[in-house]
């Protein structure tokens, strides 16, 4: 299995994807509900950093938005302007920082070589054990269907779908999937489109540039949504994936998603890693 980042064909031809964004966005999403209900202090920490290296970049003209360069254009007031709430667009903005794993070894504390072999291993155990159970012992197992030992059947499944849940989350969580930037950004540009009925491509840019870096623009910004839009319409999961096994994968995905968000030990380079700070939703 290679562990590196892959395109995804949709039957008609067009790009498809495997994970399921617009339920990660929507788990995200509830996240954010109830750090805003419950932690209010949480959110204003990021909006105040936030707003602090804005005012920084308008200061030194580093968002000029246009041809001209216009010193007078504060993207984050024209969007207030235009309907946005202040405090919830810096909260998000600070939020779309790139977090998360760039490699198996740092996800699973194996390399990809290792992580192969290991995968091998357990479903090589899996088999074995699901051959084991066909003999006498698999009927002294299965006798009484709600009892303790009856459960034990179901290990060689439970084996193989941990093995392809490993798989998924190296291949479409970490390494350079940017999975969690994504959503980040897909948060963002929800909450923008919801409150203006645009996306404002240049605006949100130039405001992201001060989390993303320098570099980030209008093009590259709308390159991100026009591909990013066409992966939610064609999302396509495994077609070997059994209905339980896609089910966990999602479930897997929005877990990876809550996470990222709020989770100190994985939360990008800037603002939460040197705060220290977390809040994790009851689940």
């Amino acid at each position: 299995m290679s562990h590196t980042k892959q395109k995804h064909k949709a039957s008609d031809g067009r790009s498809g994807w495997r994970v399921r964004f617009a339920m990660c966005e929507s788990a995200i999403r509830k996240q954010d509900e109830y750090v805003f209900k419950h932690v209010p202090r949480f959110v204003d920490a990021v909006a105040q950093d936030a707003e602090h290296r804005i005012q920084e970049a308008i200061n030194n003209n580093e968002l000029a938005i246009g041809k001209s360069g216009k010193r007078n254009v504060n993207p984050l007031n024209f969007l207030c302007e235009k309907g946005c709430p202040r405090r919830e667009l810096l909260y998000l903005i600070g939020m779309c920082e790139n977090r998360g794993v760039t490699n198996s070894a740092k996800m699973t504390g194996f390399d990809s070589e290792d992580l192969n072999r290991l995968l091998d291993g357990i479903r090589a155990v899996a088999d074995s054990l699901w051959a084991l159970s066909g003999y006498e012992l698999g009927s002294y197992l299965e006798m009484e269907e709600r009892s303790t030992l009856f459960n034990l059947l179901r290990v060689p499944e439970m084996l193989r779908e941990y093995a392809s849940l490993i798989e998924h989350a190296v291949e479409f969580i970490g390494g350079k999937s940017d999975f969690y930037l994504h959503l980040a950004r897909a948060r963002l540009l929800s909450f923008v489109k919801a409150y203006t009925g645009k996306p404002y491509d240049a605006h949100v840019a130039r405001l992201l540039s001060v989390v993303l870096g320098a570099d980030y623009g209008k093009i590259n910004h709308r390159v991100w949504r026009d591909k990013f839009e066409k992966v939610l319409l064609h999302y396509q999961p495994d077609p070997a994936d059994s209905s339980p096994l896609r089910a966990k994968k999602t479930l897997l995905e929005c877990h990876a998603a809550i996470f990222y968000r709020m989770d100190i030990h994985h939360p990008g380079e800037q603002f939460l890693r040197k705060k220290h700070r977390t809040v994790l939703r009851p689940q």
